[in-house]
């Protein structure tokens, strides 16, 4: 029997750290490419990928960030049935910063390989923790809408949503880090 149609056992005894909802507040876009990935495989023990930076002395990945108002991130997962994965997604909304992410969105809407990473808030060894959304392919796909608001005071900004429509876990993780690619 291979490893991974062993189940374990879910024990809510398993840690004894704070487990609160909700993700940070931006998520790296990591062109799926030569350029910043050299390897990437799912383990099949754990509900991680693993992922190898591009160029032989790098150790973080690099990735274009996209900051999101607090608390209109969300990461979630939906059964495609039997023996057919996961769907994955995540949404956020852009209020600041709205043209440069009309710009972002029309290049993002216009690439086909691109995976995105969530962070958590958490600290694994040092490293942070991040929800991936996509999968060893590159599938993933966003959507972005524009509202303006009707009053001053409304909510208003472009409310993304990126799809992948197979993953093998309904969380998928990766412990590493990021350095923002286009930083001055």
């Amino acid at each position: 029997m291979a490893l991974s149609c062993i189940p374990k056992s879910v024990l809510s005894s398993a840690s004894c750290v704070e487990n609160p909802a909700g993700v940070s507040n931006f998520m790296f876009v990591v062109p799926f490419d030569e350029d910043h990935i050299s390897a990437m495989a799912a383990d099949d023990t754990q509900n991680q990928y693993t992922i190898t930076p591009a160029g032989s002395a790098a150790t973080a990945l690099k990735g274009y960030r996209i900051d999101f108002k607090a608390q209109t991130g969300q990461v979630t997962c939906e059964d495609n049935g039997t023996g057919k994965g996961w769907s994955g997604s995540v949404t956020g909304r852009v209020e600041m910063g709205e043209d440069l992410m009309a710009f972002t969105s029309r290049i993002l809407h216009n690439s086909d390989k691109n995976l995105y990473f969530v962070p958590t808030g958490k600290k694994v060894d040092g490293k942070s923790e991040f929800i991936v959304i996509g999968n060893e392919n590159g599938e993933a796909e966003i959507q972005v809408t524009f509202d303006s608001g009707a009053a001053r005071t409304d909510d208003h900004g472009s409310t993304f949503t990126v799809n992948c429509p197979y993953m093998l876990y309904p969380v998928t993780k990766w412990i590493g880090t990021i350095e923002q690619e286009d930083a001055q």
